[in-house]
């Protein structure tokens, strides 16, 4: 059935059970390596937006329903479809009974989230990682758009992988204190899977500890702990992009895949405000460059004559604050401290350092 077409639209009072979700999914983006519940939702906007056809959007969306039958945002999408071809009955399950649990403006900013033009990403590298760590993958989350990117090392290039839908506090970001509702900004490890005893079902498939509150969080008497990374209650496919107390709720299908890699190898996490993804060329004229004015810096200021090369760079407001891993011996297993820098006009400065 085609939108555009269907007499059944030629209400302009059934369309506007559309409009809502039009405007919200209107920037669609290609399929690629895509968190599981996005193929659908993406799809079926797709379907509505480019194609005007209707059927197809309710087929997937029906799909999504026998897939993920918890997942509210795509049984959302289908009940608002069914509403606008019917004029209100709606097949299986009601808006009510989705409307009693999430309020449908959270599940629109969801969709539109989840539409957010995501680029190729597959020849880009993002400005806030200016050196992957050795034996670590990355987890970097823009916390603008809900969205966390797995990072893997290729030759100290940070190169994307895959991306998942991420819940972040109720309040957003830059926690300050205990209880606030905000998730914390900053560089982070994994430092140990919750045993699943000690998990209430809230926490879905499994949690992460994470390093919070780190080094320079504790300096900057920003309080708080307790801060995971963790699924959602088995009911639940995914929560609203604010919803947690200040933790990073995923899909559960998702955090049993980043447990999974966490077994194997480190994993860091990088909360940043929004992320600038760059072409492979500028991204290495800008890590180069970054690269030789710290080296200068320890050169001249701190009078370090013999420059060891840091394991990693995190940039995480891009050209103002950069967090540094460095090694201070050659030898495998030397000792590294973690330091944080601020740029004044053209020249940085170490504000603080701390042993990881």
């Amino acid at each position: 059935m085609n939108l555009i077409n269907n007499n059944h639209f030629d209400s302009g009072a059934r369309q506007l059970r559309l409009k809502s979700l039009l405007i919200a999914g209107f920037l669609t983006a290609p399929m690629l390596c895509l968190a599981n519940g996005d193929t659908a939702v993406r799809q079926a906007t797709q379907e509505l937006v480019r194609n005007g056809n209707l059927d197809k959007a309710l087929d997937l969306l029906n799909k999504s329903e026998v897939e993920h039958p918890n997942f509210r945002l795509a049984t959302f999408m289908r009940a608002e479809l069914l509403t606008a071809l019917t004029g209100g009955a709606i097949a299986n399950k009601s808006m009510s009974e989705v409307r009693d649990v999430e309020a449908p403006q959270n599940l629109l900013s969801e969709l539109q989230l989840r539409n957010s033009v995501i680029p190729n990403l597959t020849d880009l590298r993002p400005a806030q990682v200016l050196k992957m760590p050795k034996n670590a993958d990355v987890i970097l989350i823009d916390a603008s758009i809900s969205r966390a990117y797995l990072l893997r090392n290729k030759d100290g290039d940070p190169v994307w992988e895959k991306d998942y839908f991420v819940t972040i506090g109720k309040l957003g970001v830059g926690k300050k204190k205990e209880g606030d509702l905000k998730s914390p900004l900053g560089v982070y490890s994994v430092t140990m899977q919750i045993p699943k005893q000690q998990l209430r079902s809230i926490f879905g498939a499994g949690a992460l500890e994470l390093s919070f509150p780190n080094a320079l969080d504790k300096k900057l008497d920003i309080s708080g702990s307790g801060i995971w990374l963790h699924g959602v209650p088995k009911n639940t496919y995914s929560r609203a992009p604010k919803a947690s107390d200040g933790c990073l709720a995923f899909a559960n299908d998702d955090v049993r895949e980043i447990i999974e890699l966490a077994k194997k190898r480190q994993i860091h996490v990088s909360v940043v405000p929004s992320v600038q993804w760059l072409k492979k060329s500028d991204w290495n004229a800008r890590s180069a460059q970054v690269s030789n004015e710290i080296a200068a810096f320890r050169a001249e200021s701190l009078k370090i004559k013999t420059s060891i090369p840091p394991e990693a760079i995190y940039a995480p407001e891009s050209t103002s604050t950069l967090v540094i891993d460095q090694p201070i011996g050659q030898a495998e297993g030397s000792p590294v401290y973690r330091e944080y820098w601020d740029k004044n006009g053209n020249s940085w400065t170490l504000k603080f350092k701390s042993r990881t």
